[in-house]
């Protein structure tokens, strides 16, 4: 069970994604709880914890990209051993048969080759925002064209404006009336707007005020600008279910701190009325597209609310407001760096031999290991950092693949080789079937990469089982820069490696660049091998 436990920390916390997402679960799960705690408080207060919530959605990606990590150790077997390096091979070898043809399939298995899971979630992830941001956008545009489009109403707009110094809106609010819109509305956050239905000029003299007064409350706490920015996280978390629940639940208790403020000087039956007869009229439209005075959704909620006279009203106040912001952020601040990494060997090594061997049997460094090697392989430098510090062995194998080295080299990721030799990984790593980092990118004709294992030691005429070395695999690649650029750092033009057709008849035949420069037709690096002094 507890390496159960383990293995899910080290893995959620091992991609930037994953690490994400579960972070922003518990902000979210943390924000209901307190929500649920406040529940006979004013909704303004749980408004605040709410909003506060959704912004440390925001600030959680910002810290877990950043790469600052706050390490937390946990007593497990990070699996190094069971992944050391494969010993070199000797520079002539008898090694099993590789035919054109199939290096021909592997190539196309390799073009073919499905993303890791990682970039799959990164692109599925950002797929899913942009599509839920369009219809956010469509709305933004409707509201620009209904204020543009609303006629001004002088009469309604000095009411407003001592209405609005009777409640501290210290700033000029438009009213507008506009035939597209069934009930009162807000939109706007520097230069707001009021916009009522065209009838509105038939209201009562209460029902205006009414609607009014909740508008400029909408004004005052500035619910425009952070349903705004709410409405924006929500798009980012569009998958997850617990964002819309509190998405839904912001914009409720936003509703319920305006009632508040406008049955301060109301009766709360006729208002209530007033909100049952607006929502009627809503019932035939399209969703309201803004911050609203009356709506179906919740409305329920709102009224019970309204005639509950044991209900805590009235504005949430400059200190509690300064308290849950300050709690928001140490949580955050605490929570979002943590990053769970493999015990160090030290530590490891004082504990009984059989903790010692249940840790070597629970050890998750296969799923790290996996997960380094895909990031590698897809250059994603961000994952290769986080999975390394998270205890990925750089230098682990896995047969069929490689190692994240030789991925990453095969694939041309140029910031992804460097940093993985940052990291210590082994530029000679041999791997037989899948050739070694320098042997993959010099069929691969990724001559940067070659200049830069050259650079960090990599040996010129290393010999790898099923792969023969790097000029043989350039030369039969066709690659005449790589080619060219071997020669130039000395590599034998005349290496000879036995390969061998048949395991039990021996029989088999001598590879050389030149010979694999023929077979597959490659005229100039042909002739550039002849010229260099190359002889079958």
């Amino acid at each position: 069970m507890i390496s159960t436990i383990s293995e899910a920390a080290l893995f959620l916390t091992s991609s930037v994604a994953l690490s994400i997402l579960v972070k922003a679960t518990i902000m979210l799960a943390l924000g209901f709880i307190v929500t649920r705690l406040a529940g006979r408080s004013r909704a303004a207060l749980r408004h605040i914890v709410l909003a506060a919530t959704f912004g440390t959605l925001l600030i959680v990606p910002l810290i877990v990209a950043s790469g600052n990590r706050l390490p937390v150790e946990i007593p497990i077997f990070d699996g190094s051993d069971s992944t050391a390096g494969v010993t070199a091979a000797p520079p002539a070898l008898n090694v099993a048969p590789s035919s054109s043809n199939d290096a021909g399939t592997a190539g196309a298995e390799r073009n073919l080759r499905v993303p890791s899971w990682p970039a799959l979630i990164r692109f599925v992830w950002i797929a899913g925002t942009l599509m839920f941001l369009l219809p956010h956008a469509a709305n933004l545009w409707w509201l620009r064209r209904l204020r543009r489009n609303g006629l001004p109403w002088p009469e309604m707009q000095q009411r407003a404006r001592l209405l609005a110094a009777e409640h501290g809106v210290r700033r000029p609010v438009e009213v507008l009336l506009h035939e597209e819109t069934p009930t009162p509305l807000m939109c706007g956050f520097s230069r707001p707007a009021i916009v009522l239905p065209a009838d509105a000029r038939d209201w009562s003299e209460v029902e205006l005020r009414c609607a009014v007064v909740h508008e400029l409350e909408h004004v005052r706490r500035g619910d425009w600008i952070i349903q705004l920015a709410a409405r924006l996280v929500s798009a980012c978390y569009w998958f997850h279910p617990l964002v819309w629940i509190a998405w839904r639940q912001l914009c409720l208790e936003a509703e319920r701190a305006c009632d508040d403020a406008v049955i301060e000087n109301a009766e709360r039956t006729d208002y209530a009325d007033q909100l049952v007869s607006l929502a009627r009229r809503i019932s035939a439209a399209q969703t309201q597209p803004a911050i609203g005075m009356a709506n179906r959704s919740d409305l329920a909620r709102r009224i019970s609310a309204l005639l509950d006279a044991t209900q805590h009203r009235g504005r949430a106040g400059l200190l509690a407001l300064a308290a849950t912001v300050t709690a928001a952020v140490v949580v955050v601040l605490v929570l979002a760096p943590l990053q769970a990494v493999p015990q160090s060997r030290k530590k490891q090594q004082s504990e009984s031999p059989s903790k010692q061997t249940e840790a070597r049997r629970s050890s998750s460094s296969s799923s790290l290991n996996r997960a380094l090697y895909e990031a590698a392989e897809n250059g994603e430098v961000g994952d290769i950092a986080a999975l390394v510090n998270a205890g990925a062995n750089v230098n682990c194998v896995l047969l069929g693949d490689g190692s994240p080295l030789i991925g990453a080299a095969r694939e041309g990721h140029l910031d992804a080789v460097r940093l993985l030799l940052d990291h210590g990984a082994d530029p000679n790593l041999p791997v037989p079937g899948d050739g070694n980092p320098l042997i993959m990118a010099a069929r691969e004709g990724h001559e940067t990469i070659v200049e830069l294992l050259f650079d960090r030691g990599a040996l010129i005429d290393e010999v790898v089982p099923g792969d023969e070395n790097a000029l043989i695999q350039a030369s039969a690649s066709g690659e005449l820069a790589v080619v060219k650029l071997l020669v130039s750092r000395g590599a034998n033009v005349n290496a000879r490696v036995w390969v061998k057709e048949d395991s039990r008849s021996g029989d088999g035949e001598w590879r050389t660049p030149l010979s694999m420069a023929r077979q597959g037709g490659h005229t100039e690096v042909i002739a550039y091998l002849v010229s260099s002094g190359a002889r079958e």
